[in-house]
């Protein structure tokens, strides 16, 4: 009896391991598909995100640029060197400028202070002076220099004022020049010559 109790306790328990080996395991199928199908969901946001982003961006308009061909007066070398008054002291030269993002009458001015093309002529705007910028008002226009590095002789402080009047009162626009020093009327750049008012022409 208890050999037959034994022998039933044998084949009860190799049955319970037939059932549970026969059971499936489960399949990384599905993972997988969730893990593909959320890596596909990632990248259609991604593109939706980067699309989103291109139309959310401005687009700084490109500045229209205007070219143009103005007179420039520069100092006659031969002058200088000699101080012949029977020369010419200034000598205009032409160029094409270009000009967009600020104005043309600032760019002339910084075209006399970088110098002519010419080997025989030269401009004695000193290399110190700073412009804060050029402004025009009916038919004034009023160039602004910093205070700071305006130094030189009667030299410098007078082809600096005819260099700048000469070349913009050739403008239809320009009738006067005005210069201020920090934004405000002063009576001399360097010390030499009056500036309280504008000029309307070269100055002998």
């Amino acid at each position: 009896m208890k050999k037959t109790f034994t022998m039933f306790l044998i084949i009860v328990l190799a049955f319970s391991l037939v059932a549970c080996s026969s059971k499936e395991e489960p399949t990384n199928e599905s993972n997988d598909n969730i893990i593909e199908e959320n890596g596909d969901n990632d990248i259609i946001d991604k593109v939706e995100e980067d699309d989103t982003e291109e139309k959310n961006q401005v687009v700084e308009p490109t500045p229209k640029t205007d070219s143009e061909e103005v007179i420039l007066y520069f100092a006659n070398n031969e002058y200088i060197n000699t101080g012949d008054e029977s020369l010419e002291k200034l000598i205009p030269e032409k160029r094409i400028v270009e000009y967009g993002d600020i104005s043309l009458e600032e760019v002339i001015v910084k075209e006399l202070m970088k110098g002519p093309k010419k080997d025989n002529l030269s401009t004695v705007i000193p290399t110190s002076i700073k412009l804060l910028g050029v402004e025009v008002s009916n038919g004034t226009a009023f160039v602004n220099f910093s205070q700071e590095g305006l130094f030189g002789g009667s030299m410098e402080e007078y082809f600096t004022v005819n260099q700048i009047v000469g070349s913009l009162l050739e403008l239809n626009n320009i009738d006067r020049v005005q210069f201020l020093i920090d934004g405000e009327k002063a009576e001399s750049l360097m010390g030499h010559f009056d500036i309280s008012e504008p000029f309307e022409s070269i100055q002998d």
